[in-house]
């Protein structure tokens, strides 16, 4: 009896720590020139109306030469190749609002410790114009602050095993302008789920198999001339990553988004719903 609670014993142990094989941290090139070429596929519904656009460019990151003291990470960011469209209903036709990223370039600063950004200057008209137009549209504001981190893309350098699962949960306040309120008092809270599925060796290189799950919402009430709205925004990202391991870059990612939004209007307690999705693939390879 003792022999086969100790069998019991030694095979549970296993089960609950798998963990005893090779383990990998996630860092994220941060000194080598790449480029991201991009798809996407947006849609939205509003009632009867339905709204679709496509995307696609290329970004291109080159990195400045680093200051002694290493005070940030510099790179600028450059768009190319944009190609965008929309259709309405049965009308298709070049999305130039869009388009208008076409040529755009960016400096942006990395903090060196944490890899999170701390400054992005847009290096032309053209560049500052657009940032100023993603601040304001309805579909940019859901996402700011959603800024990607370049040096831990999974959440930190700790160290990961073939299995692991681990989270990451954030919770603030979110005021100002979004959705097209000119002021907004609410809270705005994101759960991320990773799960590294396999190891895969290509060309000498370590590709980790990741899955990716992100659930979010925004909740308060907006203003917007003599109109306020009880809002609820939930968000559910899915995706499947393939990380080189060897080179810190995404060989691919492959995502998908639902957006779901409930508001109230408190003067006549209306309802009004409104449903968006995102489909996008990227890819990185060195220049």
């Amino acid at each position: 009896m003792n022999q086969i609670k100790y069998l019991f014993f030694i095979s549970t142990l296993s089960i609950a720590f798998p963990n005893d094989g090779e383990g990998y941290r996630f860092i994220g090139n941060s000194t080598q020139d790449y480029y991201i070429d991009l798809d996407t596929i947006f849609e939205m519904s509003f009632g009867p109306w339905e709204f679709y656009m496509n995307f696609s460019a290329r970004q291109t990151i080159e990195f400045m030469a680093p200051k002694e003291k290493q005070d940030a990470i510099i790179y600028t960011q450059a768009w190319s190749k944009v190609i965008a469209t929309t259709r309405i209903g049965d009308k298709v036709k070049p999305n130039h609002d869009a388009q208008k990223q076409n040529g755009t370039s960016y400096t942006i600063n990395i903090d060196p410790i944490t890899g999170k950004q701390m400054s992005i200057v847009g290096n032309n008209e053209a560049s500052i114009q657009m940032m100023e137009e993603a601040a304001s549209s309805e579909i940019g504001s859901l996402f700011s602050g959603e800024e990607e981190n370049i040096l831990y893309p999974f959440g930190s350098d700790s160290i990961r095993y073939i299995g692991d699962i681990w989270t990451i949960e954030e919770e603030g306040e979110q005021t100002g302008t979004i959705f097209s309120f000119e002021e907004f008092e609410g809270t705005k809270k994101s759960k991320i789920s990773y799960n590294f599925k396999k190891i895969k060796e290509k060309g000498g290189n370590k590709i980790a198999y990741i899955k990716l799950k992100n659930i979010g919402e925004i909740s308060g009430v907006g203003t917007s001339g003599d109109k306020s709205i009880d809002l609820t925004i939930a968000t559910v990202i899915n995706g499947d990553i393939k990380f080189n391991i060897t080179t810190g870059l995404m060989e691919s990612c492959k995502m998908s988004m639902a957006v779901t939004s409930s508001g109230r209007d408190l003067e006549d307690d209306s309802i009004k719903k409104m449903s968006m999705g995102l489909s996008a693939k990227l890819k990185q390879k060195f220049k």
